[in-house]
Protein backbone atom coordinates (compact mmCIF):
# COMPACT_ATOMS: atom_id res chain seq x y z
CA UNK A 1 0.00 0.00 0.00
CA UNK A 2 1.62 3.48 -0.74
CA UNK A 3 1.53 6.06 1.36
CA UNK A 4 -0.10 9.27 0.38
CA UNK A 5 0.68 12.83 2.31
CA UNK A 6 -1.66 15.62 1.56
CA UNK A 7 -0.64 19.23 2.54
CA UNK A 8 -3.16 21.76 2.83
CA UNK A 9 -2.21 25.21 3.76
CA UNK A 10 -2.48 29.22 4.60
CA UNK A 11 -1.09 30.87 1.77
CA UNK A 12 2.22 32.48 2.79
CA UNK A 13 2.43 29.91 4.85
CA UNK A 14 5.53 28.09 3.40
CA UNK A 15 3.30 24.88 2.88
CA UNK A 16 4.54 24.04 -0.45
CA UNK A 17 8.34 24.99 0.54
CA UNK A 18 7.62 21.83 3.77
CA UNK A 19 5.76 19.45 1.01
CA UNK A 20 9.02 20.01 -1.26
CA UNK A 21 11.38 19.43 1.63
CA UNK A 22 9.45 16.66 2.85
CA UNK A 23 9.33 14.81 -0.28
CA UNK A 24 13.17 15.30 -0.66
CA UNK A 25 13.42 13.51 2.71
CA UNK A 26 10.93 10.55 2.17
CA UNK A 27 12.32 10.08 -1.35
CA UNK A 28 8.90 10.68 -2.55
CA UNK A 29 7.15 11.93 -5.28
CA UNK A 30 6.42 15.61 -5.12
CA UNK A 31 3.54 16.52 -6.72
CA UNK A 32 1.97 20.63 -6.80
CA UNK A 33 1.46 22.87 -9.98
CA UNK A 34 2.88 19.82 -12.39
CA UNK A 35 -0.56 18.42 -11.40
CA UNK A 36 -1.71 21.18 -14.18
CA UNK A 37 0.58 20.32 -17.14
CA UNK A 38 -0.58 16.92 -16.69
CA UNK A 39 -4.21 17.38 -16.73
CA UNK A 40 -3.54 19.61 -19.56
CA UNK A 41 -2.14 16.69 -21.28
CA UNK A 42 -4.75 14.17 -20.05
CA UNK A 43 -7.61 16.31 -21.11
CA UNK A 44 -5.98 18.07 -24.11
CA UNK A 45 -7.14 21.11 -22.23
CA UNK A 46 -5.27 24.47 -22.74
CA UNK A 47 -2.35 24.80 -20.15
CA UNK A 48 -3.04 28.66 -19.60
CA UNK A 49 -6.79 28.57 -19.05
CA UNK A 50 -6.06 25.42 -16.53
CA UNK A 51 -3.05 27.91 -14.65
CA UNK A 52 -6.04 30.18 -14.43
CA UNK A 53 -8.69 27.66 -13.22
CA UNK A 54 -6.81 26.21 -10.80
CA UNK A 55 -7.83 25.90 -7.32
CA UNK A 56 -10.85 28.05 -7.89
CA UNK A 57 -14.67 27.18 -7.64
CA UNK A 58 -17.10 26.75 -10.46
CA UNK A 59 -20.15 27.92 -11.23
CA UNK A 60 -22.52 26.12 -8.95
CA UNK A 61 -25.05 26.10 -11.51
CA UNK A 62 -22.68 24.20 -13.70
CA UNK A 63 -21.64 21.89 -10.91
CA UNK A 64 -24.30 19.67 -11.12
CA UNK A 65 -23.46 18.50 -14.93
CA UNK A 66 -20.07 17.40 -13.51
CA UNK A 67 -19.24 13.55 -13.97
CA UNK A 68 -19.11 12.20 -10.37
CA UNK A 69 -17.51 9.26 -11.87
CA UNK A 70 -13.83 10.95 -12.43
CA UNK A 71 -14.08 10.12 -16.04
CA UNK A 72 -12.36 12.66 -18.48
CA UNK A 73 -15.00 13.44 -21.00
CA UNK A 74 -16.27 16.52 -20.89
CA UNK A 75 -19.48 17.99 -22.38
CA UNK A 76 -19.80 21.67 -23.33
CA UNK A 77 -22.44 22.66 -20.20
CA UNK A 78 -18.89 22.05 -18.22
CA UNK A 79 -17.04 24.58 -16.82
CA UNK A 80 -13.33 24.90 -17.05
CA UNK A 81 -13.27 24.42 -13.41
CA UNK A 82 -14.74 21.43 -13.14
CA UNK A 83 -13.29 20.01 -15.93
CA UNK A 84 -10.35 20.88 -14.23
CA UNK A 85 -11.11 18.97 -10.60
CA UNK A 86 -12.21 15.56 -12.21
CA UNK A 87 -9.51 15.08 -14.38
CA UNK A 88 -6.69 16.21 -11.48
CA UNK A 89 -8.99 13.86 -9.48
CA UNK A 90 -8.35 11.00 -11.96
CA UNK A 91 -4.82 11.88 -12.00
CA UNK A 92 -4.61 11.98 -7.94
CA UNK A 93 -5.88 8.47 -7.46
CA UNK A 94 -3.46 7.53 -10.20
CA UNK A 95 -0.81 8.42 -8.36
CA UNK A 96 -1.67 7.03 -5.14
CA UNK A 97 -2.10 3.89 -7.00
CA UNK A 98 1.32 4.00 -8.81
CA UNK A 99 3.61 5.69 -6.06
CA UNK A 100 4.66 7.14 -2.52
CA UNK A 101 4.02 10.89 -3.03
CA UNK A 102 3.24 14.17 -1.67
CA UNK A 103 0.60 16.11 -3.14
CA UNK A 104 -0.07 19.90 -2.35
CA UNK A 105 -3.96 20.76 -2.54
CA UNK A 106 -6.53 20.45 -5.31
CA UNK A 107 -8.51 18.34 -2.45
CA UNK A 108 -6.68 15.80 -2.44
CA UNK A 109 -7.52 14.58 0.90
CA UNK A 110 -10.84 14.70 0.33
CA UNK A 111 -10.23 12.83 -3.27
CA UNK A 112 -8.41 9.99 -1.54
CA UNK A 113 -10.09 9.37 1.52
CA UNK A 114 -12.13 6.09 0.30
CA UNK A 115 -8.89 5.04 -1.59
CA UNK A 116 -6.66 1.94 -0.65
CA UNK A 117 -3.74 4.10 0.60
CA UNK A 118 -2.23 4.63 3.45
CA UNK A 119 -3.00 8.53 3.68
CA UNK A 120 -1.57 11.28 6.03
CA UNK A 121 -3.63 14.68 5.50
CA UNK A 122 -1.44 17.75 6.92
CA UNK A 123 -2.47 21.13 6.75
CA UNK A 124 0.14 24.11 7.54
CA UNK A 125 -0.71 27.35 9.00
CA UNK A 126 1.26 30.47 9.93
CA UNK A 127 0.77 33.67 12.11
CA UNK A 128 -0.52 36.49 9.68
CA UNK A 129 3.08 38.68 10.74
CA UNK A 130 5.12 35.64 9.47
CA UNK A 131 3.03 35.37 6.53
CA UNK A 132 3.14 38.48 5.42
CA UNK A 133 6.97 38.60 5.55
CA UNK A 134 7.20 35.44 3.47
CA UNK A 135 4.40 37.06 0.81
CA UNK A 136 6.64 40.31 1.18
CA UNK A 137 10.00 37.96 0.13
CA UNK A 138 8.68 35.90 -2.65
CA UNK A 139 5.89 38.19 -4.32
CA UNK A 140 5.85 40.92 -6.32
CA UNK A 141 4.55 42.91 -3.38
CA UNK A 142 6.04 46.30 -1.90
CA UNK A 143 3.70 47.01 1.22
CA UNK A 144 2.49 45.02 4.10
CA UNK A 145 -1.06 45.66 3.07
CA UNK A 146 -0.32 44.88 -0.63
CA UNK A 147 0.57 41.25 1.03
CA UNK A 148 -1.95 40.73 3.54
CA UNK A 149 -4.81 41.51 0.37
CA UNK A 150 -2.83 39.14 -1.37
CA UNK A 151 -2.88 36.59 1.21
CA UNK A 152 -6.59 37.18 1.99
CA UNK A 153 -7.53 36.83 -1.62
CA UNK A 154 -5.38 33.36 -2.04
CA UNK A 155 -6.88 31.82 0.87
CA UNK A 156 -10.69 32.75 -0.04
CA UNK A 157 -10.32 31.03 -2.81
CA UNK A 158 -8.73 27.94 -1.27
CA UNK A 159 -11.51 27.98 0.83
CA UNK A 160 -14.73 28.42 -1.63
CA UNK A 161 -12.70 25.66 -3.84
CA UNK A 162 -12.60 23.31 -1.12
CA UNK A 163 -15.80 23.61 -0.04
CA UNK A 164 -17.01 23.71 -3.41
CA UNK A 165 -16.21 20.13 -4.22
CA UNK A 166 -16.31 18.76 -0.72
CA UNK A 167 -18.84 18.44 1.86
CA UNK A 168 -15.97 19.56 4.03
CA UNK A 169 -14.77 22.90 5.32
CA UNK A 170 -11.38 24.46 4.47
CA UNK A 171 -9.11 25.01 7.35
CA UNK A 172 -11.59 22.60 9.72
CA UNK A 173 -8.99 20.52 11.91
CA UNK A 174 -11.01 17.55 11.99
CA UNK A 175 -10.17 17.00 8.26
CA UNK A 176 -6.39 16.62 9.07
CA UNK A 177 -4.50 13.85 11.00
CA UNK A 178 -1.80 16.72 11.16
CA UNK A 179 -1.55 20.27 12.16
CA UNK A 180 1.55 22.41 12.28
CA UNK A 181 2.47 26.19 12.61
CA UNK A 182 5.58 26.34 10.16
CA UNK A 183 6.88 29.63 11.50
CA UNK A 184 7.00 27.58 14.84
CA UNK A 185 9.00 24.86 13.73
CA UNK A 186 10.80 26.61 10.39
CA UNK A 187 10.49 24.62 7.17
CA UNK A 188 12.68 22.08 7.72
CA UNK A 189 11.61 21.08 11.36
CA UNK A 190 7.99 21.19 10.41
CA UNK A 191 9.17 18.72 7.77
CA UNK A 192 10.92 16.25 10.04
CA UNK A 193 7.82 16.31 12.41
CA UNK A 194 5.51 15.13 9.09
CA UNK A 195 8.20 12.75 8.64
CA UNK A 196 8.53 11.24 12.15
CA UNK A 197 4.16 11.36 11.89
CA UNK A 198 4.43 9.26 8.87
CA UNK A 199 7.19 6.35 10.15
CA UNK A 200 4.87 6.14 13.56
CA UNK A 201 2.04 5.62 11.38
CA UNK A 202 3.47 2.70 9.60
CA UNK A 203 4.54 1.39 12.60
CA UNK A 204 1.45 1.61 14.16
Amino acid sequence: MNTIITIGRQFGSGGREVGEKLAEKLGYAFYDNHLIAMAAEKSGMSHAALTDADEKAANPWLYAAMSQTGQTSFGLNISTNDALFTVQAQIIRDIAKSENAVIVGRCSDYILKDEDVNLLNVYIYAPTEARIKRVLERENVSTEQQALQMMKRHDKQRKLYYDFYTDRKWAAHENYHLTLNSDKFGIDGTADIIAAAVSANKKG
